[in-house]
């Protein structure tokens, strides 16, 4: 008899944390986790722990992998099964301005997976401010519309005060769900699987599932050459406020290869040696400026 691989998508915002969570998760394994991102290179993998590494997976040390999702889940899953030795138990990060209940419907059909608790990040710092921004609140909303546990990130950056508010609003909007504060990512992956009782859950639908998303915009910006992180903070300070995130890798001045992460209003940067470089991912409101301005934007932060 085949035993069903758990499987546990996790969604949240731009920003909220879920690529540090997955981090957490693959730096301090017990068991062999099978991660599917978007985007492989931005999770920045501890180059410590790389075993192989190939156009679309990267396999670690400790026996987990780390794999691109591409644009068919149900096939991406069914490669991750049939790895030797299979994953124990597979965790999907949700794109930040999608619908991470559209991913866990296709877990619920796909054979040979079992659907452990929908884990939602809210970020403590901006949480409050997305709900009331005419533009992000919608999806923000149905992002915690199915949440089966959530998690308060960056608790460390907000005061009791505004935890309370926090928790105050989600308990309104998912009241008797099951909630936590987190920092760096940190949470037990123990702490991800508890019975859910399936008659709570809607019922799965892959028409739902392959609903067409969201209407968010997007930018790429491929570097000519390397980048001056003077005039590089000096372009972030500047963004407008329809800019919600920024995420990718790119050659700095003087020779280092990093991982720049911006969302709401602060950024930070991350060694990525093991990494190639991808460019820089812009994503924003309809209203984002034009691609030939974001490209006189981003190109003035480049190294003479």
């Amino acid at each position: 008899m085949t035993v069903a691989i758990p499987l546990t998508v996790v969604g949240g915002f731009l920003g909220a944390g879920k690529t540090t969570l997955v981090n957490h998760l693959l730096r301090t394994a017990e068991r062999r986790w099978g991660v599917l991102v978007n985007d492989f290179g931005a999770v920045n993998v501890d180059a410590a722990l790389i075993a192989e590494s190939g156009s679309d997976s990267i396999a670690l040390a400790n026996g987990c992998v780390c794999c691109a999702m591409g644009d068919d889940l149900g096939a991406a899953l069914a490669r991750l099964a049939a790895r030797s030795p299979a994953p124990e138990h597979v965790i999907v990060e949700a794109s930040g301005v999608g619908d991470p209940w559209r991913i866990a419907q296709l877990a619920l059909i796909e054979p040979g997976f079992s659907l452990e608790p929908l884990v939602v990040l809210a970020d403590a710092t901006a949480l409050q401010r997305q709900l009331d921004d005419r533009w992000v609140a919608d999806t923000v909303r149905l992002q915690l519309a199915h949440a089966e546990l959530l998690l308060l990130a960056k608790a460390d950056l907000a005061s009791e005060t505004e935890l309370a508010a926090v928790e105050a609003t989600l308990a309104a909007l998912r009241p008797g769900t099951k909630m936590r504060r987190i920092v760096g990512g940190a949470v037990a992956a123990a702490d991800l699987s508890f019975p859910v009782d399936p008659l709570t859950r809607p019922r799965a639908s892959r028409l739902q599932a392959d609903a067409p998303g969201h209407t968010f915009r997007s930018w790429h910006w491929q570097p000519a050459h390397a980048i001056d992180r003077d005039r590089m903070r000096a372009v972030l300070e500047a963004l407008p406020a329809c800019v919600l995130r920024v995420k990718g890798i790119a050659q700095f001045a003087p020779g280092d290869m990093l991982l720049l992460q911006y969302a709401a209003h602060r950024w930070a940067y991350a060694p990525a040696e093991a990494m190639a470089p991808t460019g820089l991912v812009l994503i924003g409101t309809p209203d984002l400026p034009a691609p030939a301005a974001l490209q006189a934007m981003f190109d003035a932060a480049l190294a003479c």
